[in-house]
């Protein structure tokens, strides 16, 4: 029953498409051709409906594509000159190659800074009211026609508050010391708020070790002590730097990959002072404030060694030493004397011979 009905509607079906197929430029002997049913068992990829068969071979695009087996002889034994070769290339659409190689620059921050800033001596531990503060006060109040130029310059570009800058450095600051204690994690974010410059300096080090930092108090606020500016290749290319003066109470704690302390305090905190720079490309409209190094005075005192840990060597027993030649003949002319002073020792004590008539 099933195999009359598959029949029936095979010859109905023919009917029909033959009978519309003439009307899209078809014969009636290529239909029938065409519409030859596979025998039972055996897949067809044809489509069920041949109404749109033109549309549907208009859609395939045959493509010439390059003949890589014998590129790869031409290469060898290529004889070709350089305008046949790029005929050849632009019919087979590709690219010339690259003679050159072009390395990418990145100006997001200097390699340098820019005037460093001298902190004055003794800062944090002498008066303000000494003669030593108040000559290095005056010699600052000497160089401020010099800092305006730059902070007019640095105006132009954005508000520059200094009260406001110093505060939002102090927590830039606080930040970027307390994601150092986990650098794979906080990676991406050390990298918006620390230069290229300082990236590497600051976490040189820290791969094999464990480092705990945090603030306790704020001892004094945080203040602009140096502005400058410089221009990078062309004047319209503004880098700003400044240098912010930080007294606070710290505690630090760094243990190496067996858990021992290697420096530092887990509870004690101490006063430190600081001269953290910031930089910026102010010309730039994303650009932003980040740590870009720190000012370290030629007479701040060496800090204290780290305590490194050793593994303590098994020592074997030592081997015996063999006697050397001048060794082994010293040691054959000693026994040569001691054989002679015996000899000379037997004849002296022989017994005397008699007289003889």
């Amino acid at each position: 029953m099933a195999a009359l009905l598959n029949k029936t509607f095979t010859a109905h079906t023919q009917k029909v498409i033959t009978k519309h197929l003439p009307l899209i430029g078809i014969g009636a002997s290529e239909t029938a051709k065409e519409l030859k049913q596979p025998k039972r068992g055996f897949p067809t990829w044809k489509h069920w409906d041949p109404k749109w068969r033109l549309q549907r071979k208009k859609k395939v695009m045959k493509i010439e594509l390059p003949k890589f087996i014998e590129l790869k002889k031409d290469r060898k034994d290529d004889d070709r000159t350089p305008d046949e070769i790029r005929k050849d290339m632009k019919k087979e659409g590709r690219l010339p190659p690259r003679t050159f190689q072009e390395l990418p620059l990145n100006f997001s921050c200097t390699r340098s800074v820019i005037d460093e800033y001298k902190p004055p001596e003794g800062d944090g531990k002498q008066s303000l009211l000494s003669s030593k503060a108040l000559s290095e006060g005056v010699s600052r109040m000497m160089k401020g026609p010099k800092s305006i130029k730059h902070v007019r310059k640095l105006k132009k570009y954005e508000d520059f508050q200094e009260s406001e800058f110093a505060q939002e450095a102090q927590s830039i600051y606080v930040e970027a010391q307390t994601l150092l204690q986990n650098v794979y994690k906080n990676q991406d974010r050390l990298h918006e708020l620390v230069t290229e410059k300082a990236f590497p300096e600051m976490v040189h080090g820290l791969e094999t070790k464990t480092m705990r930092w945090s603030v306790t108090e704020t001892v004094e606020p945080a203040r602009v002590v140096h502005i400058r500016t410089e221009e990078v290749l062309t004047s319209d290319n503004l880098f700003a730097q400044v240098t912010v003066r930080l007294h606070t109470k710290q505690i630090l704690a760094i243990y190496d990959r067996f858990g021992r302390l290697m420096y530092g305090d887990p509870k004690l905190a101490k006063s430190v002072v600081e001269y953290v720079i910031f930089e910026k490309w102010i010309s730039d409209t994303y650009g932003r404030w980040r740590i870009h190094g720190k000012v370290i005075p030629d007479w701040m005192e060496p800090r204290d060694s780290l305590i490194k840990t050793y593994r303590v060597p098994n020592f074997g027993p030592l081997p015996p030493e063999e006697p050397d030649d001048k060794d082994k003949s010293l040691k054959k002319k000693e026994d040569d004397d001691d054989s002679n002073i015996d000899e000379t020792d037997k004849g002296g004590t022989s017994s005397p011979r008699l007289a003889t008539a």
